[in-house]
């Protein structure tokens, strides 16, 4: 022994903390019906969302945005159909805005359409739906039902001849025609930010299915007329028309409603469609799970 006692031994590796690490996912992109085809059985996380109703025609109100359900981790033992719901269309100067489709995966989630717009000489009420669909004139607004919905805004029956409301959006109700001495019809609620649900829904991701959109299920924008301003649809909504040779602005960015058509003396465009429905699958790349099917199919991304 040394005369200085015992010598201790100090261990010289360093440990290094990395942090968490980042899970790369697969995603299965369906913006038409079909089937999920599971080859091996396991673990997917499922996003599901409506149809966008119409707009009517005239000084009609916006369609309201399809239910939006987030991403749910379900079990995948078998086959699974596909359904998505087809966008509302749009409604003429007596005629409501169609409400849009239910969106189904298999029996995991169920997606309501929004509903369509009030007419201004005929129902004015806005359609019930995921989200509402907004009035006209007298009418009031749709209500909303299920996940990320809200309702559209009511009609206004001053000045003159009144104005319609917006649609219901993902995260804001539509809001309600106006004014005294101008009237102005509503603008459509606000949708989904993508990347607010995933980082990784961008169109540079995804250039065939998602090109063009940055939100989901906005409400679209009551209608215009000669003697009042038209409303705006949320992002990537229909925008009511501003002339009396444009219909309104169809939906862009799935579940987005229509915006209202036009009036004058000659000639009452009809209002916008509403876009269609939408279900995206992601699956762990480590999980196991095998499946296949869809319009795109995404690898690689990481969370």
């Amino acid at each position: 022994m040394s005369r200085f006692g015992q010598r201790s031994r100090v261990s010289t590796q360093i440990s290094t903390w990395t942090g968490n690490v980042p899970t790369t996912y697969t995603y299965y992109v369906f913006s038409s019906s079909g089937t999920l085809t599971v080859t091996t059985n396991g673990n997917a996380d499922v996003l599901s969302v409506g149809a966008g109703g119409g707009g009517a025609g005239g000084y009609g109100g916006g369609g309201g945005a399809g239910e939006i359900d987030l991403f749910t981790t379900v079990a995948l033992t078998t086959n699974v159909t596909v359904t998505i719901g087809a966008g509302g269309v749009g409604g003429a100067l007596a005629t409501q805005g169609g409400d849009g489709g239910t969106t189904t995966f298999g029996a995991f989630t169920s997606s309501l359409g929004g509903g369509g717009g009030g007419c201004p000489d005929g129902t004015r009420t806005g359609r019930n739906g995921g989200s509402g669909g907004g009035g006209s004139r007298t009418g009031t607004a749709g209500t909303a039902s299920g996940s990320n919905t809200f309702a559209g805004g009511n009609g206004s029956s001053t000045p003159v001849n009144g104005s319609g409301g917006g649609g219901g959006g993902a995260t804001a109700v539509g809001t309600a025609g106006s004014g005294t001495v101008t009237a102005v019809s509503g603008n459509g609620g606000l949708g989904y930010a993508l990347t607010s649900i995933d980082t990784n829904l961008t169109s540079a991701n995804f250039p065939i299915s998602l090109a063009s959109m940055t939100v989901l299920a906005s409400g679209g924008g009551g209608g215009g007329s000669i003697d009042l301003t038209a409303g705006t649809g949320g992002t990537n909504a229909g925008n009511g028309s501003t002339n009396n040779t444009t219909t309104g602005g169809a939906g862009v960015s799935y579940g987005s409603g229509g915006g209202g058509g036009f009036y004058s003396t000659t000639l009452q465009p009809i209002g916008g469609a509403g876009k269609g429905g939408l279900v995206i699958v992601r699956v762990r790349s480590d999980a196991g799970t095998k499946v296949s099917g869809g319009q795109e199919t995404i690898t690689g991304l990481t969370i």
